[in-house]
């Protein structure tokens, strides 16, 4: 298949609909955002605080640092080509990615996929605003003169109470809709990254320092090991979420190359070079620590480790407040049908129950939080790799680039389907759901949580997912042609 990148946009018209006004196609006029823009806006929003905890998960698991940089070349390289193939209809359309998602699920049946997304938008709107709150926690205790020692072993018993506060004035914000924060992005994160880049040089070169050797090529574990596949899960789940909902930020984009830039330079660079300084920092340290800590305990004088700090919750802060809270958000409104106001309330109260109490009974030292990211990327990602491959199996392969968006908008037309559910994507999204749990059973790997949710133990559960749901939607959909494909006349 030739992709040419020069195809061209299409302007899509909407007589009438039921839908928000903020679902329609963004009209050619103003698809403006170039390859710089764009790249820019998935490079700040891709660095946060969280990108160099990816170095101390690798180091905890036991790879060597070529190991981790692979791990997250392949699992960032992977989801960079999905964003990509998503991201096209959202370029050539301008269409929203809950629109997208009816070609392939139908008007009413895209809502499961839809609550998949939502559901992990919470959960990241909670985990990323506890990294921020840990960041704040350990802020305050340094101005108030508090020992390193004791700021690392104690900072997790107050983040609790920081935590509520920090959702609060990013709920506010988000309630007002105050926009002007999205421009720290472009400050906070190259900052961030300027700061720990040099951190990570004076940890290396202060002779004062401990030096615990950093595994360059050899690590723990071997290259066919549980931990290596389990990190390439980890650097694949981090951010499939934008996989999927890439078309809501990219349908304002002017040109497909866009897409390359921005996906390859945005997105897979910041990853590796924040998995490169997270995973030698955390090396020479002993690797029990969080790059929060390592920056309270070692920072030359506690004045640079409050910029350092300062810079980290602003990265994070802003990242919460432009892309969890939004996607959280907006999922909740075309899922709920409420008012924005009401769904970000709704949403902030989600982030807290999902990440507060569970923070408070387990979360005892650093080591707790990265276990926690560690299973928790893991077990979300099994349920986005059915999802992605039904999208780009059903825009690609069987409709070959092309869809009729104005019915997109029309729900009691072709997209509508059976009673508004295409059955083929809709079945192969969970039949993969239980091939997953199928293969852990095998496998004797099905793990148990909170006492009653089985988890199925597969390291590589995105790409089992991925892979399953797009054979079984392919043979599905050329089984019932008719059905998946009412727009297309048979010849001969």
């Amino acid at each position: 298949m030739v992709i040419k990148l020069d195809e061209g946009l299409t302007e899509v018209k909407v007589p009438s609909t039921k839908d928000h006004p903020d679902l329609l196609p963004t009209p050619i006029s103003q698809r403006v955002i170039g390859s710089f823009t764009y790249t820019i806006m998935i490079l700040t929003m891709a660095i946060t605080t969280s990108i160099f905890f990816l170095g101390w998960l690798s180091q905890i698991l036991g790879l060597s640092l070529v190991q981790a940089l692979v791990a997250a070349f392949i699992g960032n390289g992977v989801v960079a080509i999905i964003m990509t193939l998503n991201g096209w209809v959202g370029v050539k359309y301008g269409i929203p990615f809950p629109i997208q998602l009816r070609s392939s699920f139908g008007v009413r049946g895209s809502i499961a996929p839809l609550l998949v997304r939502a559901i992990v938008s919470i959960f990241w709107y909670g985990v990323d605003g506890y990294i921020a709150a840990w960041a704040i926690t350990t802020s305050a205790m340094l101005v108030a003169g508090f020992s390193p020692d004791i700021i690392v072993s104690e900072s997790l018993r107050y983040t609790p109470i920081t935590f509520i506060i920090y959702l609060a004035i990013v709920g506010l914000v988000g309630y007002k809709r105050i926009t002007g924060i999205k421009y720290l992005d472009l400050v906070a994160g190259p900052l961030l990254i300027i700061f720990f880049t040099w951190f990570v040089i004076y940890l290396y070169t202060e002779p004062s320092l401990p030096k615990n050797p950093i595994p360059i090529y050899e690590g723990r574990v071997s290259w066919i090991s549980t931990e290596f596949f389990l990190m390439i899960a980890v650097q694949t789940a981090w951010w499939s979420t934008i996989a999927l909902n890439v078309s809501d930020i990219c349908r304002f984009n002017k040109s497909f190359k866009s897409l390359y830039y921005g996906h390859t330079l945005g997105l897979i660079v910041p990853q590796v070079v924040g998995t490169l300084l997270g995973f030698i920092a955390t090396s020479l340290t002993g690797g029990v620590y969080s790059p929060i800590d390592i920056i309270a305990k070692y920072s030359p004088t506690p004045v640079l480790g409050l910029f350092g700090l300062i810079f980290a919750i602003l990265a994070t802060a802003s990242t919460n407040v432009t892309g969890d809270v939004p996607a959280a958000t907006n999922a909740i409104i075309r899922i709920a049908r409420i008012r924005w106001e009401r769904a970000v309330i709704a949403s902030t109260v989600l982030a807290w129950l999902v990440i507060g109490p569970y923070s408070i009974a387990f979360w005892k030292v650093s080591i707790d939080v990265a276990n926690y990211l560690l299973l928790y990327n893991w077990y979300y990602s099994m349920w986005l790799g059915p999802i992605a491959g039904v999208m780009v199996v059903d825009y690609w392969v069987l409709r070959k680039r092309l869809l009729r968006a104005e019915e997109l908008y029309n729900h009691s037309g072709i997209y509508s389907y059976h009673r508004g559910i295409n059955i083929a994507g809709l079945a192969a999204f969970v039949i993969s759901i239980l091939i997953e749990y199928l293969l852990s059973t095998a496998q004797g790997s099905v793990r148990i949580y909170f006492g009653f949710i089985p988890v199925p133990g597969i390291e590589l559960a995105w790409y089992y997912g991925f892979i399953s749901a797009a054979l079984i939607y392919l043979i599905l959909a050329r089984a019932m042609r008719s059905h998946v494909l009412p727009e297309v006349t048979r010849v001969g």
